[in-house]
């Protein structure tokens, strides 16, 4: 078995690249951000929705449906339960 070790002093190297793209590519590109962005800002929407939703129910309130919930106090109480 080989054993790769680092030495505790080891340096850091920076090195810069510069991307040179063609147009097509660079369209692609930001055809491909803009996607991206837009995902990042539903997810953030939908998040912010579900936070407010979230603050205006009423204290104590549970998600659950009722079959859930005592299907789940059963198990917590040891119970048996089939499926």
């Amino acid at each position: 078995m080989m054993v790769t070790r680092v030495a505790e002093d080891a340096g850091c190297a920076r090195w810069t690249f510069r991307l040179r793209v063609s147009s097509a590519a660079r369209t692609a590109l930001m055809g491909e951000w803009g996607r991206c962005r837009w995902i990042w800002n539903e997810c953030v929407a939908k998040s912010q929705q579900i936070h407010q939703w979230n603050n205006k129910r009423p204290e104590g309130a549970d998600l659950r449906s009722g079959a859930a919930r005592q299907h789940a106090d059963r198990g917590a109480r040891g119970e048996r339960v089939a499926a």
